[in-house]
């Protein structure tokens, strides 16, 4: 095993342990809540990060499958069902959401695939505002409570973790795959895999199910979470937000969506009681990124490590001259 592995694998445990360690550690209620909303923004973050990476597709519009998820949770408490109907519920819209993104835009890429899910999230958007007998309109679905056994804050924590744990294991072992392999392929180029007999559209309708459904389990812990949700879950800002964490994290790396979703949720969420312009402070920690990290936080990070390490390696044996392989000339008497 390679020692950047090791390195890795041993951050990996020690981030793991922090996790399970931290309400034994004397975290107040508050901490253990902020916790849970950048996890839950983590795991968002990691379906983008997922098609990004991957697949070359970023998308304008994962915030919609997550405020479908929620919505749909929402919808089945305020008409009185129990916690298993709502969690079916949230299964099948987040597919069924999935599958009409998908379908929409399979067949695009670039800028085109961008749109038309910018497109599809301002629909879902729109029809939140709309739809008030569904979704209370402006005004949301409130009292949405998790199932009874997760109401302490420290509970839910850890399953929420938990989730975080198993959704960024299983998108690490897709792009492990020959299906992730098949869409690194078709990010690196398109037509060459067309011509090696791959189905591209297929591969893409794959990929965004995968991603989709991870976004819905995003969104089925915030509203439990929150026990809230309104059209704004589903607005466009929300989107870009969660291109913010990608960027910021790093672009196709596996701890990128924690490390991104950990300094927007900080800075909207704690940094903002103490200073009123927080925005413009997200906005230049954004560009001094972009601008000196440019492969993002994490990116970054590992590509400094790996340049050190290469520095101090220890420099490969000279290849022997080839007069030292020839025997020594002696003089003639």
């Amino acid at each position: 095993m390679s020692s950047n592995r090791i390195i890795k694998l041993s951050i990996a445990g020690a981030l793991l342990l922090f996790g399970l360690a931290l309400p034994y550690l004397g975290a107040s209620t508050f901490v253990l809540s902020m916790a849970c909303t950048i996890l839950i923004a983590a795991i968002l973050a990691a379906s983008v990060n997922f098609l990004a990476g991957e697949a070359g597709m970023v998308s304008l519009g994962h915030a919609g499958i997550a405020a479908a998820s929620s919505y749909a949770v929402g919808w089945a408490s305020a008409q009185g069902h129990g916690h298993g109907t709502q969690l079916i519920l949230a299964i099948v819209l987040t597919l069924g959401i999935s599958l009409i993104y998908g379908l929409l835009s399979m067949r695009t890429s670039g800028i085109y695939f961008l749109m038309v899910t910018l497109a599809v999230g301002m629909l879902i958007y729109g029809l939140a505002f709309r739809l008030s007998s569904v979704t209370a309109g402006e005004n949301g679905i409130s009292k949405v409570y998790r199932p009874e056994w997760m109401r302490e804050t420290w509970i839910y924590y850890y399953v929420v973790l938990i989730a975080f744990v198993l959704a960024t294991a299983a998108l690490f072992l897709i792009t492990k795959s020959a299906f992730g392999a098949g869409m690194r392929g078709l990010r690196d180029s398109e037509s060459r895999m067309r011509s090696l007999g791959y189905n591209v559209p297929l591969y893409r309708l794959g990929a965004f199910m995968f991603s989709g459904t991870i976004a819905g389990l995003a969104g089925l812990l915030a509203v439990w979470h929150t026990s809230f949700v309104s059209p704004s879950s589903a607005g466009v800002e929300r989107s870009v937000s969660v291109i913010i964490m990608v960027i910021l994290g790093g672009v196709g790396t596996v701890s990128g969506p924690l490390i991104g979703a950990s300094v927007v949720m900080l800075v909207e969420n704690v940094l903002s009681s103490h200073v009123v312009r927080w925005p413009t402070i997200l906005g230049l920690i954004f560009i001094v990124t972009v601008l000196f990290a440019r492969q993002g936080i994490a990116g970054s990070f590992a590509k400094f490590r790996r340049h050190r390490s290469r520095k101090t390696a220890p420099p490969p044996e000279e290849e022997l001259h080839e007069s030292a392989l020839t025997p020594e000339k002696t003089d003639s008497k």
